[in-house]
């Protein structure tokens, strides 16, 4: 039991020598750090450790070693083996031996990669919002007026920053600021400051200014009683809140990109793996309801990792993006294409049953798609896909995802695999006849 709960458990688990070198390690370490199981064991944590944060864990470790702590827990940045930095939150507990000499740590560590991403985002959002407070902080224009209007006590500058007017006309009228407001507001300026007795108020309109452009007030009052608790003055306070309004559609915009980002795939343009279970998911409700069944396609690229190797991951980021791109070009608005991970790609071919499938995979081969990678050598792309029509014995998402899975990779070992070809972009027209 304790075996298994070590190899399969959701978080990263390794046990390392007191030297730093990781003696067991489990499957979701290997993953998260890109190695494997081989690779990662010949490796110490000082070398995956980025540099900002190295001090800090051998810190740490030789206090624990002093027995100054029992264990410790650090946020840190980890060096993938694709040369990606990640965020993890680092525990470490020291396990002793029978006569109480250090024998080796405990270490486990949580994938926060993500939820770092979106602290940072929301750091950002805070930040505008703070930015557009800031910007209000003289643009406010106060005053202060007897009950009846008739007379006004007090005006600050606010009057002429935002009207761009001289506020002795306000010392002749104090409702003569409702001269300014925008035809279309102006009948509920009026009906509002015409009410007697005056009473509390909070209303946005439109003025304008000495220049004739159009401002934004957001204009609220209150009453100010005595100590008999009669009414004695009225306070009035209109902010120029034009910025905001700006910065409010702007902040939609903001948002709406945010919540794309939040579904995509940053290399590729893809829906991202959340997003592509989402809309599985979508698909398997409406198929449930009795509408024509769709066919789960799973891709995966054959032999990625020797392009990497061999040309560099800048190449393989720009194949995967022209394979993605040139793959999405032939599917139909209806269909759904995502990128669950690394080199392996998920198309739901809408309405589509297994023989249209293969017609379909048919056709692709035959066009003979070219993707564009650097480099001076054609780079043949192979990939295998594997595919499964959704029916009623499937009932869920990751269980019509496994199927897919396994039926591309019965395929991969019979041989069975389509054929892209990668170009340099110089070599396109040089060597299309040979392709």
């Amino acid at each position: 039991m304790f075996e298994k709960t070590f190899h399969f458990c959701p978080v990263g688990l390794a046990h390392v020598s007191l030297d730093g070198s990781f003696i067991r390690v489990n499957k979701r370490l290997c993953d998260f750090l890109g190695y494997s199981k081989e690779q990662l064991t010949a490796l110490t944590f000082q070398q995956l450790t980025a540099p900002d944060y190295l001090d800090e864990d051998l810190d740490c470790v030789a206090r624990l070693l002093k027995g100054d702590i029992d264990d410790y827990s650090m946020e840190k940045r980890y060096l993938r083996r694709d040369g990606e930095e990640v965020w993890a939150k680092l525990t470490v507990a020291l396990v002793r031996d029978g006569r109480g000499n250090p024998d080796y740590f405990i270490s486990v560590v949580e994938d926060i990669d993500e939820k770092k991403r979106i602290q940072s985002e929301l750091f950002q959002v805070d930040a505008l919002f703070s930015k557009i407070v800031s910007a209000f902080s003289d643009r406010t224009f106060i005053w202060v007026a007897t009950p009846d209007l008739t007379k006004l006590k007090y005006v600050n500058d606010g009057y002429g920053n935002i009207f761009g007017r001289n506020e002795f006309e306000l010392y002749c009228n104090p409702t003569s600021f409702i001269d300014h407001v925008h035809e279309d507001d102006k009948a509920r300026v009026l009906k509002l400051f015409g009410q007697r007795p005056l009473q509390n108020w909070d209303i946005q309109y439109r003025i304008y200014d000495a220049k004739g452009e159009v401002k934004y007030l957001h204009d609220r009052g209150s009453l100010i009683f005595d100590d008999r608790e009669l009414q004695s003055l009225i306070l009035g306070t209109a902010d120029d809140i034009t910025k905001e309004k700006n910065q409010q559609q702007a902040l939609i915009s903001a948002v709406a990109k945010l919540e794309h980002l939040s579904k995509t795939d940053s290399l590729t343009g893809l829906a991202n793996r959340r997003e592509i279970f989402s809309l599985l998911g979508d698909e398997i409700s409406r198929m449930m309801r009795g509408q024509p069944a769709s066919t789960l396609v799973y891709i995966d690229l054959n032999k990625f990792k020797e392009i990497n190797d061999k040309y560099g991951h800048k190449t393989g980021d720009k194949a995967l993006v022209t394979f993605s791109k040139n793959m999405r070009a032939q599917l139909r608005e209806s269909d759904r294409f995502g990128r669950i991970g690394g080199d392996e790609f998920v198309i739901m071919l809408y309405g589509t049953d297994e023989n249209e499938t293969a017609t379909f995979f048919d056709r692709i081969q035959n066009d003979k798609l070219k993707v564009e990678v650097d480099g001076s050598n054609i780079v043949p792309i192979n990939f295998s896909v594997g595919w499964v029509q959704w029916n009623e014995s499937i009932n869920s998402v990751q269980e019509w995802l496994d199927r897919a899975d396994e039926v591309m990779y019965e395929k991969k070992h019979q041989g069975q695999v389509l054929s892209f070809t990668a170009l340099n972009e110089a070599e396109t027209s040089r060597v299309g006849k040979a392709v």
